[in-house]
């Protein structure tokens, strides 16, 4: 935190240095201020870590272009807070227009992802696979099966059955134009 000198001229020299544009002066504020304003977002917002450190950097980049000389630690403090405040605030109200506008639009209603397209690709290629490949896939992948207990249940060794999983796989990938499925 930044220290203050008897009467506040720390902080007082501090902000007028910001807001005259002092480079310098910014850096020391932002590392400062930067766990502060990162654990005041993560409280007002209970997001994840990316999102908070969104909202600090834009507080940051709001505290550098509107910052006035403050006499006391405790006005900086507050003041500090006011921003990180307001920044999470206008985060949230633009994430949750933006999430309203995705679930609104019937493009994104009516269009597959290429997730959802990739799916749908490897429920085909399976459908055609043997009933006995199938099985073994289904059996180590769908089932979270381990390699062993699948192996056994087809009756084969684990290394053979792994080298014709492997080879299942090979032939799906080449099959999807050698990208993965």
């Amino acid at each position: 935190m930044v220290q203050t000198q008897p009467g506040g001229g720390g902080v007082r020299t501090l902000t007028r240095a910001i807001a005259r544009g002092d480079e310098a002066a910014f850096e020391r504020f932002y590392h400062d201020w930067f766990e502060t304003a990162y654990a005041m977002a993560r409280t007002l917002t209970r997001r994840d870590e990316s999102f908070c450190l969104d909202v600090v950097q834009d507080a940051m980049m709001k505290a550098a272009r509107s910052m006035k000389p403050i006499d006391t630690h405790e006005q900086l403090t507050a003041w500090v807070r006011r921003v990180v405040h307001t920044t999470a605030l206008d985060r949230l109200r633009a994430d949750r227009r933006r999430l309203a506008r995705e679930r609104a639009s019937p493009a994104h209603a009516n269009t597959p992802s290429p997730l959802d397209e990739r799916i749908e690709w490897v429920r085909a290629e399976l459908g055609k696979l043997p009933p006995e490949e199938r099985s073994l896939l289904s059996m180590r992948f769908g089932r979270s099966g381990a390699l062993d207990t699948t192996a056994a249940a087809h009756g084969m060794t684990p290394g053979a059955a792994h080298g014709r999983i492997r080879r299942i796989i090979a032939r799906m990938r080449d099959a999807s134009g050698g990208g993965t499925p």
